[in-house]
């Protein structure tokens, strides 16, 4: 993200929201759901949150605030949404209690996907739907006859691919993306 895109929201470019919200809304939208476990509703939270964001625009000055902003936002109506759910659910506060605590474990959690993904949507195209296809599950023999290439050539890409994922991701989080492989 440069800087320059942060400058023109700050001033009112609807384009730069437009990347921003591209960029941050499905990460904002995950770690709602992991606190509400409701897709739709952690997607009317996100939303609203990026609303506040365009009307708070003017005091952001990098993408870390931004970020910031949208993490403790969501959280906090994470937390509202709850909150309303056990009032009117008639559970306990301590219940409240544990999505704090566990606040910063869905940020890693949450960053860490979005570092993947965008690793790996930044590989070549074949390359990209070799990885993505064994994330899914697939073993090599299938990815070959889904794609209609050689198991050579998958094989081949595959280590390719995960050379380059290793290089960009570094050690720790490469070893996470095997893990999900």
């Amino acid at each position: 993200m440069q800087d320059g895109t942060v400058i023109k929201f700050q001033q009112g470019d609807k384009k730069s929201y437009k990347i921003l919200f591209n960029m941050l809304y499905p990460a904002m939208c995950l770690f709602a759901k992991k606190f509400i476990n409701d897709y739709d509703n952690a997607e009317d939270i996100a939303q609203d949150v990026f609303i506040e964001l365009w009307n708070q625009r003017a005091k952001f000055e990098s993408i870390d605030q931004i970020k910031a902003f949208l993490y403790l936002s969501v959280k906090n109506k994470c937390l509202n949404f709850k909150k309303h759910l056990v009032v009117r659910e008639k559970y306990a506060n301590s219940a409240l209690e544990d999505y704090e605590s566990i606040f910063e474990e869905y940020v890693l959690e949450t960053e860490v996907v979005q570092n993947i993904n965008t690793a790996i949507n930044n590989l070549p195209e074949q390359r990209k739907q070799i990885i993505i296809l064994s994330v899914q599950g697939l073993k090599n023999n299938e990815i070959a006859e889904d794609m209609q290439i050689s198991i050579n050539t998958v094989k081949l890409q595959k280590k390719i691919a995960y050379q380059q994922l290793r290089e960009k991701l570094g050690n720790s989080l490469f070893s996470f993306l095997l893990l999900i492989c």
